[in-house]
């Protein structure tokens, strides 16, 4: 039988489409199935200018305690280094969490489109091993390319954004992602800056990238360092190109361009350094560097001329920190200086001039090192300014009165501390090559206590004396009392002192055009059941004998009452009473140490009961019978170092100060005195303030019922501190 053709061509055709619909399918399936998800060309927020939530990121994720999202700032500079961000925000390391958080922060995957180039920026991330850039492959997360920031020396090149260009064109049409890692738990630049993660479209924009990588680098980066043996001068003494230019690195990180800054900038809030010129080095700057760090630079070698005189200014640098002459052919240090005036808090981090005699070096090529070898955390810092060389006795002499008389009119002065009088007490003393061709009070009268009445306040000046260079001047004179806002210019041999209350008595002599003055307070007193200036409300400490070696004194009268209501750039309050307290930070003694005042004697009356305002952890009262027999001996109890900043009942207390009420009913008509001291104790907080010392109560105080009223730092929000009954250890 014969097969019909058209019959089997039909069915022919008919296998054939159904195997092109399967083969059709089949390749439908294999891209649906091999296409994924489309990623955007573009890198996710790589700018970091996209709105973000709090503690969350847009298109990055974040790993672990590095990189939090509050890292997103906008700050024109970051530790004094020029941050040179793309837009308006960038990422920086320091606000994104602490130096030793680690961590890593991953963006979201995008296509490796454009020419395949990448540029972003980079700063800080010293540890190139531990701080780095990948690019990573979606697909099988295999690393591309890895940048670590060569560039920060830690010196020079800091905090800096600095340029950086990736070639990743070898992988273009990749779905890639970026994943930056902080592993390093140190406190070196051990953090990284970052901003301005973008695309490159044209082989322009990369040129363009590199050329400001090279203009960051010789912008920033160490510039050459040029001298000239024969000069008498050494480049920059002061710092007023406002880096390091003339003066060379010799080993460490902590003497760097980021500790070059404005003589005009605070520390602990308000506190002026006393500078010279627009710029200084700070090796602290404000916590920006680490003060565990060390290191030491030198400036210009230089032929010592002049007189051989050298002067510069010299602030912290508690221990192992100086200035040193050196010899130019061996390096041997020929003069080395310390800051021996070293004060905390009253002359901290102040600038102090020093005037150094090295006349025995004339003609010999020198230079000048600065050297911070501390690397504990005890003002373990130098901060320096305005190093001259080769003076003559003259220059010498015309500086050490313009110095002076520069801070005798400084009108600056910090409401927390009295650096201002600290300092120019120091300058008053300072042990000057040349003699002091200013008018200098050398002694002053001291403050007193009488009972009311009248009073000739002018045989009290017997005690003053000045000096004129090397001419001693002694004829001074009153010329004004004043009290309660009312000033007194005549008849100050028989001053009507009837009322109770504070006389501040102003006196001081003339000489070679010259005057200086002083003052001393004169507290009246009506009556002996009370203490005089048991609440430092003449401001000063007249009524109260220093039982301490060391307690500063300026101009005469010891330091240690301020005015300050708060403390410390939270205003944390010290609960003080009426204007003024005894704040054991201005007392010029070091915390380690302790220090005691005893008050006038009174007789105990009304109902035997007295009441003390004190604080922090070394705080104690002791009340004595007039013979010295002691009766009584009460702590300070509430010191509690938790909860910073929030003060109060079951919170934190640190310098704020609580009433303690004492029951010495049983001494009822006896003569006493008391005792304010401040023990030597171990940890930390070894400090003490004290106030509102009231010795008289007609009825016992219901202290069960009494507090105190302060206000919390942070909200406002008002805090009561109880009053309690101390507790008698004696």
């Amino acid at each position: 039988m014969t097969k019909n053709p058209k019959k089997s061509n039909k069915k022919l055709w008919w296998l054939i489409a159904a195997a092109a619909v399967v083969v059709i399918a089949i390749a439908v399936v294999c891209i649906v199935l091999n296409a994924g998800p489309k990623y955007p060309a573009e890198i996710p927020n790589g700018d970091f200018e996209l709105d973000h939530e709090i503690s969350k990121w847009n298109g990055w994720t974040r790993s672990d305690a590095a990189f939090n999202v509050r890292g997103l700032v906008g700050d024109e500079k970051l530790n004094g280094a020029v941050m040179e961000k793309s837009g308006s925000l960038y990422f920086g390391g320091t606000a994104g969490g602490n130096q030793t958080m680690r961590g890593t922060l991953t963006s979201d995957v995008f296509n490796l489109g454009g020419n395949g180039f990448i540029t972003f920026k980079m700063g800080a991330g010293k540890n190139t091993e531990k701080v780095y850039v990948e690019f990573i492959d979606a697909k099988d997360d295999k690393v591309l390319a890895k940048v670590a920031n060569e560039d920060c020396d830690g010196l020079f090149i800091t905090d800096h954004l600095i340029t950086k260009v990736v070639d990743l064109s070898a992988y273009k049409g990749k779905n890639i992602y970026i994943r930056v890692t902080d592993n390093d738990d140190g406190t070196d630049f051990s953090y990284v800056n970052l901003d301005a993660f973008k695309l490159c479209q044209t082989d322009a924009e990369v040129e363009a990238a590199r050329a400001d990588y090279k203009r960051q680098i010789e912008e920033y980066g160490e510039k050459p360092f040029i001298e000239d043996e024969t000069s008498n001068t050494i480049q920059n003494g002061g710092f007023e190109t406002g880096d390091l230019t003339g003066w060379k690195t010799l080993e460490g990180t902590a003497l760097v361009r980021a500790g070059v800054v404005p003589t005009s900038q605070r520390y602990w809030t308000d506190r002026a350094v006393y500078g010279e010129g627009e710029y200084y080095l700070d090796g602290n700057n404000n916590g920006a560097i680490a003060e565990s760090l060390t290191g030491a630079i030198r400036s210009s070698k230089f032929t010592l001329g002049g007189d051989g005189f050298i002067t510069f200014m010299m602030g912290a640098g508690n221990k192992n920190c100086y200035v040193a002459l050196c010899d130019g052919a061996t390096d041997e240090e020929l003069i080395k200086v310390e800051n021996t005036y070293f004060s905390d808090p009253s002359l901290a981090l102040t600038l102090l001039r020093y005037y150094v005699d090295a006349s025995e070096y004339l003609g010999k090529v020198v230079y000048l090192k600065v050297v911070d070898a501390n690397d504990t955390a005890s003002f373990a810092f130098m901060n320096v300014d305005d190093f001259r060389v080769s003076l003559t006795r003259d220059e010498v002499a015309a500086l050490e009165v313009e110095q002076i008389e520069k801070i005798q009119n400084e009108t600056y002065n910090s409401a927390s501390y009295d650096d201002l009088a600290a300092l120019l007490n120091y300058y008053t003393n300072y042990p000057y090559p040349i003699p002091l061709a200013s008018l200098t009070m050398t002694a002053y009268a001291p403050h007193q206590v009488v009972d009311c009445g009248t009073v000739d306040v002018t045989v009290m000046i017997g005690a003053a004396s000045a000096t004129y260079g090397e001419t001693a001047v002694t004829d001074f004179a009153v010329s004004k009392v004043t009290f309660e806002g009312t000033e007194i210019t005549s008849g100050f041999e028989a001053v009507d002192m009837s009322k109770p209350g504070y006389y501040h008595v102003t006196y001081g002599t003339s000489y070679n055009g010259k005057t200086v003055e002083a003052t001393f307070t004169v507290v009246a007193m009506a009556d002996r059941t009370t203490i005089a200036n048991g609440g430092f409300e003449s401001g000063n400490l007249a009524g109260w004998t220093i039982l301490a070696d060391n307690w500063g004194y300026v101009e005469g009268q010891p330091t240690g009452v301020i005015s300050a209501a708060t403390y410390w750039g939270e205003n944390l309050p010290y609960n003080q009473a009426g204007n003024y307290h005894l704040d054991g930070w201005n007392t010029g003694i070091g915390e380690p140490e302790g220090w005691a005042i005893q008050s006038t004697n009174f007789t105990l009356g009304g109902s035997g009961f007295i009441s003390v305002r004190m604080g922090a952890a070394a705080a104690s009262v002791k009340v004595c019978l007039a013979d010295g027999t002691e009766i009584g001996y009460y702590k300070q109890n509430r010191f509690n170092d938790a909860n910073f900043p929030n003060v109060g009942p079951g919170m934190g207390s640190w310098a704020d100060m609580g009433t303690y009420v004492m029951d010495l009913s049983a001494y009822i008509g006896q003569e006493m005195y008391i005792v304010l001291c401040d023990e030597v104790i171990e940890g930390g907080w070894a400090h003490a303030f004290f106030d509102e010392v009231v010795t008289y109560y007609e009825t016992a105080p219901d202290y069960a019922n009494l507090s105190d009223k302060v206000n919390q730092s942070v909200t406002g929000e008002e805090v009561f501190i109880p009053w309690q009954l101390a507790v008698n250890l004696k």
